[in-house]
């Protein structure tokens, strides 16, 4: 019995029993029904002649290969491999087919039979959910399935959202697709699955007494099933109908929640799947934090609060000073977090004009003032699901913070120019190396707000508390700007480094990573030592005592002479007026000498 293997990408191989002028393609008209995008809507055809069978490809885009030769028709013979798109097909003509699957048609051509269907349908969606990597594209199919076994007009999915009062939604009908906020969900229905957390069916009888949204939108029939995965609500799950044929009953309230089931299963293992895969990677050396790098109790105090905090949607007020990398901790903190595969959207408080930024926050429509010449969504409207970091938020002038509180207390905003006020979710990381307390004394911060941004507070620590860390973070920097100059490589010598160690940092990682690329830069040997360093890290204490350095290595005993020896050059320079003749003198050395150390010092003295 002549038969074909059919070997879908991400599917289960089944068997297909050949008949003539048996025909595949992407169209439903077809007697097999292949969804692939590469595959014509009419792609080929199986026919039997006097010679055999053969297949005919039917003027298809993109061909029919068999034995991975492009046909027009070919004669098959057992173990040829035709190819349609994607899709494998083997031609086999033995007494028992190959597999014990038999499927007559494709996975995704519409059965006869009810049951045949929803069963189905949970295959599919047990299959797709772990497969698919995009939640709404998931989520839409499940949508347009459930309307087409259940016979309904309308169908929705909630998803409870982090950190909102509200729920996510994607909506389908059989005519396409609406805004989520056409369909109305009865209080009923919405009190039954969020509070109680049961499955519920609504009737419109057209008597006084029945739900007024159904009467309202001409609905008959309604369910609505939680999306629970364990004691977690993840949303729920909403279909209705108008036509009376297609009134629901208990047992399809029954398969829904087991369609819903199946769904939550799938949302909450996927969730914790990412996080465990952000956390990872975030925290991971080569991850987004690969720049926190520390083995210090500050750091590793740092890393442990944003495990800790990051799974979390709360909002995060950073506090630090300028340059050690709050933006980094910002974005580690988004990486971590549920909204992880969301927008990370950034916005400097202190860098825009005080008249742009509601603009820049909020948004704009056409024409909403001078200039305004075309619509313009705001930082909170592009952040909306995901995370909006606001740098610098002590700069943020006192009407623009009146805006974000109500933004964060009523989960909208208001665009100039806009009648209506637009939805947003964002969770809210702020940053500052202001002390808040003190501006909201001065009254140039609202402690309302304060109070709202504040609900998990970190701290970054100055690189001068890091000493330990300074070492590895050098070599870190060091290496990666080395990689960008397209350079092997570079060490740095333990004097350098104990040079590095002495120094305060006043702008902390910032400045150290744009020392360490103007050290790759000025190195000529694979190496980095101390007059590759710039002068005024050899500055040290003027009021250092011997005592305080007896416990030092060597290597930073060493790095010292230098602090002092610019300290001579300096007093000597001064004392002979600049003339550097007669500074060379009272050092007891040659002006050649005192001219190198003058050059490698930096101190930029004219000889007069």
């Amino acid at each position: 019995m002549p038969y074909l293997v059919v070997r879908e990408p991400g599917q289960v191989s089944y068997t297909l029993p050949l008949k003539d002028g048996l025909r595949l393609g992407r169209s439903e008209q077809n007697d097999v029904v292949l969804d692939d995008h590469q595959v014509s809507r009419f792609h080929a055809r199986f026919t039997r002649s006097e010679q055999g069978w053969g297949v005919e490809d039917l003027r298809s885009t993109h061909g029919t290969l068999v034995n991975a030769a492009k046909i027009t028709t070919h004669v098959l013979r057992a173990g040829d491999r035709v190819q349609v798109g994607n899709v494998l097909l083997v031609f086999r003509d033995d007494e028992e087919p190959e597999l014990v699957h038999q499927q007559a048609t494709a996975a995704f051509a519409p059965l006869q039979n009810d049951s045949d269907r929803r069963l189905q349908l949970v295959y599919e969606l047990s299959r797709a959910a772990f497969t698919l990597d995009d939640r709404d594209e998931l989520l839409g199919r499940a949508l347009h399935s459930i309307l087409d076994v259940l016979g309904g007009e309308r169908a929705l999915v909630g998803l409870a959202d982090p950190g909102a009062r509200g729920f996510r939604r994607l909506a389908r009908t059989r005519e396409g697709d609406p805004g989520p906020d056409d369909i109305a969900v009865s209080r009923t229905l919405l009190e039954a699955v969020t509070a109680r957390r049961e499955g519920v069916i609504v009737h419109n009888s057209g008597e006084r007494g029945a739900p007024s949204t159904l009467v309202r939108a001409g609905i008959l029939t309604a369910m609505a099933v939680p999306l629970l995965a364990g004691s977690l609500l993840l949303g729920f799950l909403y279909v209705d109908a108008r036509r009376p044929s297609s009134r629901f009953t208990p047992q399809d309230l029954d398969f829904l929640m087991a369609v819903g089931h199946l769904m939550a299963a799938a949302l909450e293992s996927a969730q914790r799947y990412r996080r465990m895969e952000a956390l990872a990677e975030a925290l991971g050396p080569e991850g987004p934090a690969g720049e926190l790098i520390g083995a210090g109790e500050p750091m590793r105090r740092l890393k442990a609060q944003i495990q800790k905090y990051g799974a979390s949607t709360a909002n995060v007020l950073i506090q630090g000073e300028s340059g050690t990398g709050k933006e980094l901790v910002a974005r580690t903190l988004h990486n971590v977090s549920p909204r992880a595969a969301a927008p990370f959207v950034t916005l400097n408080c202190a860098a825009i004009p005080e008249s742009m930024v509601e603009s820049e926050l909020f948004g704009h429509e056409k024409g909403a003032f001078t200039g305004a010449v075309a619509r313009k969504r705001g930082k909170f409207v592009l952040a909306d699901g995901g995370t909006l970091f606001l740098d610098e938020i002590g700069d943020l002038g006192l009407a623009a913070q009146a805006k974000v509180l109500r933004a964060l207390q009523e989960g909208e905003i208001q665009p100039l120019g806009a009648e209506k006020p637009v939805h947003v979710s964002v969770r809210v990381v702020s940053a500052t190396h202001k002390d808040l307390t003190e501006e909201i004394a001065q009254k140039r911060f609202r402690e309302d707000l304060y109070y709202r941004l504040n609900v998990v507070e970190l701290s970054v620590p100055p690189l001068r508390e890091r000493g330990e860390d300074v070492e590895l973070l050098s070599r870190a920097l060091l290496r990666s700007a080395a990689s960008r100059m397209g350079k092997r490589d570079l060490d740095i010598t333990p004097a350098a480094l104990a040079v590095l160690k002495a120094y305060d940092w006043p702008g902390n990682v910032r400045e150290l990573r744009n020392e360490m690329e103007r050290a790759a830069i000025d190195a000529e040997l694979p190496i980095v030592d101390t007059h590759n360093l710039s002068a005024r890290l050899h500055k040290g204490p003027r009021d250092a005592a011997p005592a305080a350095r007896e416990g030092l290595s060597l290597a930073e005993r060493f790095a010292a002479l230098d602090q002092t020896e610019r300290r001579l050059i300096e007093e000597a320079l001064k004392a002979a007026r600049g003339n550097l003749s007669e500074a060379a003198r009272q050092l007891g050395i040659t002006r050649i000498m005192i001219k190198r150390r003058i050059d490698r010092f930096g101190l930029g003295f004219r000889d007069e």
